[in-house]
């Protein structure tokens, strides 16, 4: 994919889309990836292909998913301002290609070009927004609305109706134990909502999981 099919970086002026352009280097990323766990240097991913769930790791290394990036988004922007969250954990959930530059490089761009300064600050800001609303969700609805939810989100950001999502992963994205996606799974089966076999989740009908996503 080419560096454009980023939003971040589609939205751009033409002067810095094309220094990025030329700094950036293209990479795929693997499902189950940790991205920023063995970067000697802080990287910045514009991602094109893949998806990247945001975690929050309590001090048992348990998880809970916050959100899910996707080709309108980059990660590692917090690095461009200094700061870091060791609690975060960005996962790469569906395999695809991104671009990415170290973060010391894509500051100093910053500092040059006041463009690329206010894309990461309204990016960053995006983010808390979308972290807020799917933190309020989690308070609100049941372990089937929240697969519901994750799955439609999931099909959204990856523009693919067919996933691959084991329920062991599903089960880390949610916070909750393998058999409760096993049961909550079964149920949006039942419906006729999805169809799932090894590791491959089919959605069906999306308009549908929307609807069951909704609180009861």
């Amino acid at each position: 994919m080419n560096l454009s099919d980023n939003g971040l970086l589609a939205d751009l002026p033409k002067l810095e889309r094309s220094l990025l352009m030329k700094t950036c280097e293209p990479i795929e990323l693997k499902a189950g990836q940790v991205l920023g766990a063995k970067d000697v240097t802080p990287m910045v991913y514009f991602l094109t292909g893949a998806t990247v769930a945001l975690l929050v790791m309590d001090e048992h290394r348990a998880s809970l998913a916050v959100g899910l990036l996707g080709s309108a988004h980059a990660v590692g922007l917090e690095q461009v301002l200094g700061c870091h969250n060791p609690t975060l954990e960005h996962r790469v959930q569906t395999a695809g290609a991104a671009w990415c530059i170290p973060a010391p490089l894509l500051q100093a761009l910053a500092l040059d070009h006041a463009a690329i300064l206010n894309a990461i600050s309204r990016q960053l800001w995006l983010l808390v927004s979308h972290v807020a609303s799917f933190a309020a969700s989690i308070q609100t609805l049941d372990i089937q609305a929240r697969l519901a939810a994750w799955l439609v989100l999931s099909a959204e950001t990856a523009h693919s109706q067919h996933l691959s999502l084991t329920h062991e992963h599903l089960a880390h994205m949610l916070g909750v134990r393998r058999v409760s996606i096993t049961l909550a799974a079964g149920q949006l089966r039942e419906q006729g909502l999805l169809s799932y076999s090894r590791g491959q989740v089919h959605l069906l009908n999306l308009p549908g999981l929307a609807q069951a996503a909704l609180p009861n």
